[in-house]
């Protein structure tokens, strides 16, 4: 792995081989950003200034600060990413969709749709929400959400940070984490099983 800007895994800077697992946690600084791609869910696209844990379950993924870009292929099986006591998830796993969560400092976030569909439920299952191509939703701190709107172009994670590219492709059993900082490739990750533990993306036979 090769690594540039401020991203850690736990508290420790990305650097040569990193194994991710369940629990980890990902942040980027101010000059990091970061991809994670597999079969078993998609890409996760964390830019800068972001934290995120994944594995948390039942869920892929807590954010935790930040914001995020979840794009879920049609081979996706585990995803869900929960921000507060809402849960970002895809209704129809056939269809590819993307959907961004940013989430502000006073608990409050903003979850917009930029292809096929993304829903929202609470933490305990009830659905809240379906939103499709250019819709978006304000959630309040409290898991409450404001009316759906549309139209206008649709809020990317990645804003402020540079695109996120990855060189390579992802495979089954393996998770790629990119490290990015000003849209340049920085790094890449393998994630794999060990005796231990499971992998954030399990092997597939």
């Amino acid at each position: 792995m090769q690594a540039t800007g401020e991203v850690y895994v736990d508290g420790t800077k990305a650097v040569g081989e990193q194994t991710l697992f369940p629990g980890d946690t990902v942040r980027t600084g101010a000059d990091g950003a970061a991809v994670l791609m597999s079969p078993a869910f998609g890409e996760v696209i964390i830019p800068a200034q972001s934290e995120i844990s994944f594995g948390a379950a039942p869920y892929l993924a807590l954010l935790k600060r930040g914001s995020v870009e979840a794009r879920s292929s049609q081979t996706a099986t585990n995803f869900g990413i929960q921000f507060g006591s809402t849960v970002l998830f895809v209704p129809t796993p056939e269809t590819d969709s993307t959907g961004v969560i940013v989430l502000h400092p006073d608990g409050s976030a903003r979850v917009s749709c930029g292809l096929g569909s993304v829903a929202l439920k609470s933490a305990n299952g009830v659905q809240l929400a379906v939103l499709h191509v250019n819709e978006s939703v304000d959630v309040g701190a409290d898991g409450k959400l404001q009316t759906v709107v549309s139209g206008g172009p649709t809020q990317s994670a990645q804003t402020s940070s540079g695109p996120a590219r990855v060189t390579g492709s992802s495979h089954t059993g393996y998770i790629i984490l990119g490290v990015v900082a000003g849209g340049v490739t920085a790094a890449a990750i393998a994630l794999i099983t060990r005796k231990s533990g499971q992998p954030v993306s399990p092997s597939s036979p």
